[in-house]
């Protein structure tokens, strides 16, 4: 609802301004067309006020059919088709007002403003070119063609505006930094350098302006006044991350890896540095490390200083993470779980904390340690895939199947990529398999091949197992021959291969398989025995004998095969 103080306040605010635009009011010689004009004005002024453009618009119009040589009159009109966004009336009106009375700034102004709103350019910097003609000194003026000549892309016109202000008012950290950027868009860097120390010397305490100059001087290879300016930085605020970031990357290009480790050592020992601004430097040095991987002294000060932040920040779990990330990729997995086993302690809602443990744990073969901790982190992260499957074939690898199982099924529930769910799904349908649950493992690898037609570990172990019972063997060897086009030296998928051809009684090749298996030097008991089983198929008992006693040595618990030796020696 409109307010009848703020239109009255209005109305009396534009009594002046009639007088003002030449409008008369005096009412002993004003004539009945021009009283109702000037009604007419002041009525769609107010309603222009209040936002109510449509009856501003009408009121105007009826007062321009009798003050059409008013420049109020067409100024009031420019405005508010300016504000409805009719762009062409309002710039025939602006103009209106400027040809009548050109002397007038603000008549000029709006007028260049609605050239710019509405995409001309040109024509705007034109307007503002004339209000200068009027007013040559005019601040206001030469700001607003400065930014126009920029919306142009005339940059150094532009430049040329902010020297004119500066030669009438001086010059300001603004103004310079205008300049700057227009030089530095041009990619004139000695002229961008020039506004920098400029702006330097005005404000000699801002560091964005010091390391600004700092990257200039390195663009231009002056790299020791670029290290100077950052020195200077650093005088100023030796807590400032970027700085010693922008100085680190100068000694990085030097190898001056003594004034490097200089910079980490003060900034890890300030104890007012906050934390994360420490690791942001620290990443940076880690970030460098892997650029230059061969490099053993950056690696030992790369080394050297992770330690130290994990050591003096024990609290802050990202550092921990950190650390744990750059020894896992030395490899250094007892180093990596100290940290992830902290991460877990201080951050136990963090889940990737929990997978790399439990990852690493794994890859290590030490699955007691992966089911201790397992409890846990189902707890803080619960329905993970991931540590319910390493859960789960940690179970299935100590000859605990039921365990396996139940942790499996819950995996295959839990949210994954089709990659790992595939895995997910072999992994059960091998623990199905070992519970005599062959239906239910059949459906699990036939769901493994579909989520993922390149799991070769699934094509495998499906094959090797509708071998051993002797079904499908056609559809076994095509899966086996699939496994083996993926990894042609994995001795656990030719021995597939030349099992299968023994259940197809073609023991020739049975034997071509199972031989380039151990040839290999990775093949286990179990295909020392199929070849033992082959050798027999052949008719060659004394072969057969040496191979079964050969997966009898490297598998005691196969003790059944000392009553085939026997017989077979017989």
């Amino acid at each position: 609802m409109p307010n009848p103080m703020k239109n009255l306040l209005i109305l009396f605010m534009m009594i002046p301004v009639l007088f003002a635009t030449g409008i008369n009011l005096q009412a002993q010689t004003m004539s009945e067309d021009h009283a109702k004009a000037t009604q007419a004005y002041i009525d769609g002024i107010m309603h222009f006020e209040n936002e109510e453009f449509e009856e501003a618009l009408d009121y105007l119009i009826l007062a321009h059919l009798t003050l059409h040589d008013d420049p109020g009159v067409n100024y009031a009109l420019a405005d508010v088709y300016l504000a409805t966004r009719d762009y062409t009336n309002a710039a025939y009106y602006a103009k209106s007002a400027v040809d009548l009375v050109p002397e007038n700034k603000w008549y000029h102004m709006k007028l260049a403003d609605i050239y710019n709103r509405s995409g001309r350019d040109e024509a705007a910097i034109n307007a503002y070119k004339r209000a200068l003609e009027y007013h040559p000194d005019d601040v206001d003026i030469l700001y607003k063609l400065a930014d126009t000549y920029v919306g142009f892309g005339e940059l150094l016109e532009s430049n040329q505006m902010y020297n004119e202000i500066i030669e009438r008012r001086g010059g300001s950290f603004e103004l310079h930094l205008r300049k700057f950027r227009n030089f530095n868009a041009l990619q004139m860097q000695d002229s961008a350098l020039v506004e920098l120390e400029q702006m330097r010397k005005i404000n000699p305490n801002n560091l964005s302006t010091l390391r600004s100059i700092s990257q200039y001087y390195r663009q231009l290879g002056e790299t020791e006044r670029a290290l100077n300016i950052l020195k200077d930085a650093r005088e100023r605020n030796a807590r400032d991350p970027q700085t010693l970031i922008l100085m680190a990357e100068i000694f990085v290009e030097q190898s001056d890896w003594e004034s490097l480790g200089d910079i980490f050592v003060s900034m890890l020992e300030d104890p007012l540095i906050y934390p994360s601004q420490k690791q942001e430097l620290v990443r940076f040095m880690y970030s460098q490390h892997q650029q230059n991987p061969g490099d053993q002294e950056l690696a030992d000060q790369t080394t050297e200083v992770l330690l130290a932040f994990s050591e003096s920040e024990p609290d802050y779990g990202p550092a921990q993470l950190l650390a744990a990330e750059f020894f896992l990729q030395r490899n250094e997995m007892e180093k990596a779980l100290e940290k992830l086993e902290r991460v877990n302690e201080i951050m136990p809602d963090e889940p990737d904390a929990w997978r790399q443990r439990m990852q690493t744990l794994f890859s290590m073969e030490a699955y007691d340690d992966v089911i201790e901790i397992s409890e846990d982190a189902n707890k803080h992260a619960p329905d993970d895939a991931l540590i319910q499957f390493f859960t789960g074939a940690s179970y299935m690898l100590q000859d605990q199947p039921d365990k396996a199982v139940e942790w499996l099924e819950n995996a295959t529930l839990a949210p994954a990529n089709r990659n790992l769910r595939s895995v997910i799904h072999s992994t059960l349908g091998d623990v199905r398999q070992d519970l005599d649950r062959w239906e239910d493992a059949v459906e699990s690898y036939e769901h493994a091949l579909r989520l993922d037609r390149n799991n070769h570990n699934a094509m495998n172990n499906y094959a090797y197992f509708l071998s051993v019972r002797g079904e499908r063997l056609d559809y076994a060897k095509e899966l086996a021959e699939q496994a083996i086009s993926h990894e042609p030296e994995n001795a656990a998928y030719l021995d597939t291969m030349g099992w299968i051809f023994y259940k197809l009684e073609e023991y020739e090749q049975a034997r071509e398989y199972i031989q380039r298996s151990i040839d290999t030097g990775d093949a286990s008991a179990e295909v020392f025995e199929h070849m033992g089983d082959v050798y027999e198929a052949l008719d060659r008992p004394e072969d057969a004998v040496e191979w079964w006693q050969k997966a009898l040595d490297e598998d005691p618990e196969r003790d059944y095969l000392q009553e085939r030796i026997q017989s077979a020696q017989s």
